[in-house]
């Protein structure tokens, strides 16, 4: 099998722009781009986004549409309309604040995802990659992780679990509460992949598991992997966080190489195809090593199927950006092109 070989784009919908950046993705050995498909281009650019489609159809690569932060849950660095639209639908923490994340269990937001999926087969595109799915975390929101702070407990969520466990929805951290919270997620995850199917049987699915969770083995991991509508299961070990993030930076060695092993071995026991990402965005002149040590791992675990976030080292956006992008790029570039010589 040869290799499959992917960056995200983002940040314009000018079509000559990026025209021309798809040439210089293709010129790279790219064989599939993964489209941000955020809220505004939900309400405001779907005609751009079936137009940037078929430019990258026809330069021969395979389209990802991914829903970039929608409802604040999923991975990516742009706004939610829906949050400020419908507070109500948003999650709760146990101490009772309400947050700028939208509750995977609330009926409103999940209709919003159909609405998502049915724009994103009228675009045209091959794959849905369902990135970083997560609920509230401390660190992404620029504040301390406290104990017994967690999401989601709104009105939805405590009736859901008074049904399942038949006693009030602790406030407190308990094994029923960690088995809620991924139950949560997984749920969530088995409507967006079945209503995809169920809107357009050819479209694919992929999910990208956060990979800093420290259970092992993670209860989360094997239900997403089981799911019967996943085609992909995916991670992205990035190891050095988001200049926003506050927590932990990971070593490259030991969570990189670990990553993909998991990956590699929960695809294969549920059938599936694994997919890993590689960090090239916001790192420094010293760290562009770190790039080809990252890719020469997913090459070693076996993973065919290998993405970089994101273009031109998310030159775009100053806050991620690497200090040398097109530098960065180019590590990309060189290394994805001695992967597509291979078989």
């Amino acid at each position: 099998m040869p290799y499959k070989l992917g960056t995200s784009y983002f940040s314009t919908r000018i079509l000559s722009h990026v025209e021309k950046d798809l040439k210089e993705i293709k010129k790279q050995k790219c064989s599939f781009v993964v489209h941000t498909f955020d809220e505004t281009d939900l309400y405001y650019n779907q005609e751009n986004m079936k137009k940037i489609t078929a430019l990258t159809h026809k330069m021969g690569m395979e389209v990802y549409y991914t829903p970039w932060s929608i409802g604040g849950i999923f991975g990516g660095e742009t706004f939610s309309k829906f949050v400020m639209q419908y507070p109500d639908a948003c999650q709760v923490l146990s101490t009772g604040e309400r947050v700028g994340n939208a509750c995977p269990r609330h009926p409103k937001f999940r209709a919003l995802i159909k609405f998502w999926i049915e724009a994103a087969s009228y675009a045209g595109g091959d794959v849905l990659f369902w990135d970083e799915p997560h609920l509230w975390i401390a660190e992404w929101n620029e504040r301390e992780s406290k104990k017994d702070e967690f999401a989601c407990r709104c009105s939805v969520c405590q009736e859901d679990f008074q049904k399942i466990y038949g006693k009030p929805y602790p406030a407190a951290m308990t094994k029923e509460v960690e088995e809620f919270r991924d139950a949560t997620l997984v749920g969530f995850l088995d409507f967006a992949t079945s209503t995809a199917k169920q809107v357009n049987p050819k479209l694919k699915n992929t999910v990208c598991i956060l990979p800093h969770d420290r259970r092992w083995p993670n209860p989360m991991w094997e239900a997403v992997g089981a799911l019967k509508n996943v085609d992909i299961v995916a991670t992205d070990p990035y190891w050095k966080a988001r200049p926003y993030d506050t927590g932990q930076r990971w070593p490259l060695e030991g969570y990189v190489d670990l990553s993909a092993q998991r990956i590699l071995d929960l695809a294969q026991r549920h059938k599936k195809e694994a997919q890993g990402w590689v960090q090239i965005f916001a790192l420094s002149k010293k760290e562009e090593k770190d790039i080809t040590k990252a890719f020469q791992m997913w090459e070693k675990s076996g993973v065919k199927n290998i993405a970089a976030w994101g273009f031109m080292a998310c030159q775009s956006y100053s806050l991620l950006a690497s200090e040398r992008p097109e530098k960065c790029w180019r590590l990309m570039g060189d290394y994805y092109k001695k992967l597509a010589k291979k078989k």
